[in-house]
C-alpha cells in the first residue's frame, strides 16, 4: 500500500467530512458543533464523568468542562454527584438534551445517506465494509496510545 497516497486520502476524507458537519451546523438546533459532539457522544455512551467524556472525545478537559457547563445552563445536561464518590460529577442528558440529540443524529444520518447515494450502488457494501475496518483500526491505534507520538 502506498502510505503517501492512503495517508493523504484519509486526511482529505476526514477534512471533507468535518466540513460537511460544519456546513450543517443548523442541524444542531442552535448548539455549536462542539456542543453537538458532546451531546452525540453522551447519546452513544450514556452518563459519564467529565474525564471519561473528554478522553472519549479526545478533547481538552477544561474545554469540555466549559462546554458541559453551558449545556447544563441551557437545560440540555445535568450534573449529578456520583453515588460512589461525591467529589465526582456524573454528566447526563436531560429529556430536552435527548430530544436534541435525536434530532442531531437524524440530521447527520440524513447527511450520510445523501453522501452514500452519490456512491454507485454496487459499491455500497464495499464502502461500508471499509468504513468498519477503518473504524476498528483507528480505535486500536487510539487504544495503543500512539496518538501524538509522531504527528505534527
Amino acid at each position: 500500500m502506498d502510505t503517501l497516497i492512503s495517508g493523504g486520502l484519509l486526511r482529505r476524507v476526514a477534512n471533507l467530512h468535518a466540513q460537511l458537519h460544519r456546513q450543517g451546523e443548523s442541524c444542531c438546533g442552535g448548539a455549536t458543533m462542539a456542543q453537538c459532539t458532546i451531546l452525540t457522544e453522551l447519546g452513544r455512551t450514556g452518563p459519564v464523568i467529565l474525564g471519561d467524556l473528554s478522553r472519549g472525545l479526545g478533547l481538552d478537559k477544561g474545554w469540555v468542562s466549559r462546554s458541559v457547563e453551558t449545556l447544563a445552563q441551557e437545560g440540555l445536561l445535568e450534573k449529578k454527584p456520583s453515588e460512589a464518590d461525591k467529589r465526582t460529577v456524573i454528566i447526563e442528558m436531560t429529556a430536552t438534551g435527548h430530544s436534541l440529540c435525536e434530532s442531531v443524529n437524524t440530521a447527520l444520518d440524513s447527511l450520510s445517506e445523501r453522501v452514500l447515494k452519490r456512491v454507485p450502488p454496487e459499491e455500497h457494501e464495499g464502502v461500508l465494509r471499509a468504513l468498519k475496518i477503518l473504524e476498528r483500526a483507528l480505535e486500536e491505534e487510539l487504544d495503543q496510545g500512539h496518538v501524538g507520538t509522531s504527528c505534527c
